[in-house]
Order: structure tokens, then sequence, then C-alpha cells
């Protein structure tokens, strides 16, 4: 099975970005908001609206395979990759990636996965954003090509067990620890 179309669109992720190192030099606390100016590369403020950007791979039997290019907290600081703005990676991801993508075939995960983990361009690894979104998008064409659950492909390809219970999950908490927690365990996780 080969991806006939790959799309991508533009939203908004699950949390938010902060500028670590302006929170780090004092910024100031409104509410959920941070006072002051961002000093991270590509911040307008100190926290504002995580941002993905929705992988949509169209498959040769019209199954849409997704996955969501997002970002951590505190991008930009401590070695991390800088600050991922859709409207930055949207035409980067149209120029390169799509070309890469289109005509693909997804009957396996895993040489995909390794070939763009490990793909430079302009001698540059991919933003981990985009090796995240794209893994996720590139995992669900072939559970979908191959008839498995995500699960089950991951088992088989990595020549592990197919356990049948429940795994644990993990959970970030954001600012509020305390509260957090409690609405993690409210959640089961």
């Amino acid at each position: 099975m080969k991806i006939k179309q790959a799309l991508f669109t533009a939203g908004y992720s699950s949390f938010y970005f902060d500028d670590q190192q302006a929170i780090k030099n004092g910024a100031g606390h409104d509410g959920f908001f941070y006072t002051g100016e961002p000093v991270t590369q590509g911040f307008n403020a100190v926290r504002q609206a995580g941002e993905c950007v929705s992988v949509q791979l169209i498959l040769e039997n019209g199954a849409v395979a997704v996955g969501d290019c997002t970002a951590v907290q505190y991008s930009g600081a401590g070695g991390r990759d800088p600050l991922f703005l859709a409207e930055h990676f949207i035409p980067f991801l149209n120029d390169h990636i799509k070309p890469l993508l289109v005509g693909r075939d997804v009957d396996a995960f895993l040489p995909n996965a390794r070939f763009f983990d490990k793909l430079r361009i302009d001698g540059n690894l991919l933003h981990t954003a985009v090796r995240y979104g794209l893994s996720q998008a590139l995992l669900d064409a072939t559970a979908l090509a191959t008839g498995r659950l995500k699960t089950e492909v991951v088992c088989d390809e990595w020549q592990l067990p197919r356990v049948a219970e429940s795994i644990p999950l993990f959970g970030q908490s954001g600012d509020d620890r305390y509260i957090s927690v409690d609405k993690m365990r409210l959640k089961g996780i």
C-alpha cells in the first residue's frame, strides 16, 4: 500500500509554549498568564498557545492516516529544538517532506520511521516535532494498510509479545502540580 497524498494542517496542541528563560529571569504571574517580555527566539509572549501541524496521509485505498507534530512546553531551552510554529513548518513540510511521502510504501513501519529519524535537510535533522508527527502518521498508515492495531504493528516489527493487559501511562502536570496530580488520578493516570 502506498501514500497517494500528504496534507499538513495547522492547529493548536494541548498545552502551551512557555519561555523558560524569561520565567527563570523573573517573569511575573497574572492568573494563568506570565507578565514581561519573552527572551527566547521565536516567542511573542512568555506563555503562548502551543501549536501543532496535523499530518494526514491519504492511502491508495482511501484510508487516512494521521499524526500530530507537537513540541514540548519549554521549546528552545536546555538544548531542545527551537519553538515549533505551524506557519514556519508547513511550507518546509510541503517543500521537503511531501515529495518523500507521496508514493512511499507503508506496508512496514520501521524502515519508514528510521528513514525520517535519520533524514537531514541542509545538514540538519528534522525538528523533533516533525519526526514525532511523521512517525505517528506512518505508524497509523501501516496499521491501516495491514489491517492491524498500531500496538500490533509495534509488537510485530520489534518482535515483542502481544500483551492483552493495561500498561502504565505517563502524565505531565504543568505548573500547578498538586491540583494536577489529583486531576490525573481522577482520570486513572
